[in-house]
């Protein structure tokens, strides 16, 4: 069990700037959902703001459900319902997208860039990565830093 989160702690674990970003995400979400005509639940923009702004820990669902006052199953069930994914599947993007991010700035080492975002073994992170992008992370990255000019995406 990992007690990193308390009520207490929530204030200072959800800063400002993780709740603008979140908020850029939220109205993301909701506009490129043709069936969400509403704004998401209050507690699923929480544990949305909680997740991105600890994505590279690791979480435990009891202590996310616990401060959204919710049991795990109705947590997950509500989360899903909202965001169209499972909270591991959404943490599971969260980390892929920073990881993507520091493949391209070509300073860390790919075992680095696995531990730093949250993954705790290297293979899973080649499995998942691959699933994400298409490509292998050392494959990403030789695409990126060869590309006729920095930032150009040859891969999706």
């Amino acid at each position: 069990m990992y007690s990193e989160f308390s009520n207490r702690g929530i204030a200072a674990t959800i800063n400002q700037s993780s709740r603008a970003r979140t908020g850029m995400f939220l109205a993301n979400v909701q506009s490129s959902n043709a069936n969400v005509s509403r704004s998401l639940d209050r507690r699923i923009q929480m544990v949305v703001m909680l997740l991105e702004s600890n994505s590279h820990k690791q979480i435990a669902i009891e202590d996310v459900a616990r401060l959204v006052n919710l049991s795990t199953g109705r947590l997950a069930h509500l989360f899903k319902s909202e965001m169209d994914l499972s909270i591991q599947q959404y943490l599971t993007q969260l980390r892929l997208a920073k990881a993507k991010s520091e493949l391209e700035s070509g300073f860390l080492s790919i075992k680095e860039i696995a531990a730093s975002v949250g993954f705790s073994s290297v293979a899973r992170f080649v499995v998942c990565f691959k699933n994400f992008v298409g490509a292998t992370p050392a494959h990403y990255r030789k695409h990126i830093l060869n590309a006729p000019y920095r930032g150009a995406e040859i891969l999706p």
